[in-house]
């Protein structure tokens, strides 16, 4: 088990929103809050359970502890500024072309909502975008010889947004910890509909298959048809569905139990590393050994389970830039 020293050295680093120059002074109290305001943020039957904060308590620190360890495998900051797009291949995958990178930064509403609460110049968040790759057959040199047909593919990310922006990274970074972790939540509580109406679908199944069954049941063995025997097979099928999702999904303990499990087997779910790509300057993916010319590009890879596959980088823009036509 950790030390009281070293669960109160990590309350006082990842659970307040607050620089950490100025964390708590409880660090009980700082991961109760956490807990709070995670649940004040989710639609969740929890706070019905008696004691559930001691129950949540040890998991959601597990979580914490997990996603800080995650974003530290996120590169950055990297400047923000659309005048730097043509030297930044970063940049390139992100926006293809410096007007496109200006009209989307004049239209990035979080962002200047943001600039507005705040006397910073500068903020800082986490730049992210759909990746995507495409393949297609083009023409490679190799000193004198030309090739044609060789298999080429360019990386680019869609979609770009910015997440958690903040007047300082250590700020940014707590931001993202507490969304990442609201997220789970949010998706685990989602999850439990999901589940909830698969079983009622398998109840009206389980009915109707009932139903029919009825009258066999008075049959001898003998004359029993097979698709009688069919049915029986799919009915037993069926009990054995509903009885692995349970009949206390819906309740308050049912929302406990399953947030609990998601918290502690965290990494099932969330997964952050970096990576790096070498892209020549139209993006085309190189190998290390090209001759040809090519930048390293080294970002992370965010994935929540069933989402799409995002490259993920620190940024910081300064409020000028905002201002530019």
């Amino acid at each position: 088990m950790k030390s009281i020293s070293f669960l109160e050295k990590w309350l006082h680093r990842i659970i307040s929103k607050q620089p950490l120059s100025s964390a708590g002074n409880n660090p009980e109290q700082d991961l109760i809050a956490e807990i709070e305001q995670i649940l004040s943020e989710t639609k969740t039957k929890i706070p019905l359970v008696r004691n559930y904060r001691d129950t949540l308590k040890g998991p959601v620190l597990q979580a914490l502890e997990t996603i800080f360890a995650m974003i530290s495998q996120i590169p950055g900051p990297l400047k923000l500024d659309p005048d730097l797009w043509k030297n930044d291949p970063a940049l390139r995958t992100f926006f293809s072309g410096a007007d496109e990178f200006t009209s989307w930064l004049a239209g990035c509403t979080n962002l200047h909502d943001a600039f507005a609460r705040t006397q910073s110049a500068e903020l800082f968040a986490l730049l992210v975008g759909e990746h995507k790759e495409k393949t297609f057959f083009g023409v490679s040199a190799s000193g004198d010889i030309v090739s044609r047909d060789v298999l080429k593919r360019s990386v680019y990310f869609e979609n770009p947004r910015l997440l958690t922006p903040a007047p300082d990274l250590v700020s940014a970074r707590k931001m993202l910890q507490h969304r990442l972790i609201t997220v789970l939540f949010t998706r685990e509580l989602e999850e439990i509909t999901e589940l909830k109406s698969v079983r009622e679908e398998l109840q009206k199944q389980q009915a109707l298959l009932e139903f029919k069954l009825w009258g066999s049941f008075e049959k001898p063995s003998a004359v029993k048809e097979p698709a009688d025997s069919e049915a029986e097979i799919l009915l037993s099928d069926i009990d054995r569905e509903i009885g692995k999702i349970g009949n206390d999904l819906d309740t308050p303990e049912g929302h406990l139990a399953h947030v609990t499990q998601a918290l502690t087997n965290l990494k099932n779910h969330l997964h952050i590393s970096r990576f790096t790509l070498r892209l020549d300057s139209l993006g085309i993916r190189q190998k290390a050994s090209s001759q040809e010319p090519f930048d390293e590009i080294t970002l992370a890879e965010c994935t929540f389970t069933g989402a799409p596959r995002r490259a993920a980088i620190w940024i910081h823009v300064d409020r000028s830039a905002l201002r530019r036509p």
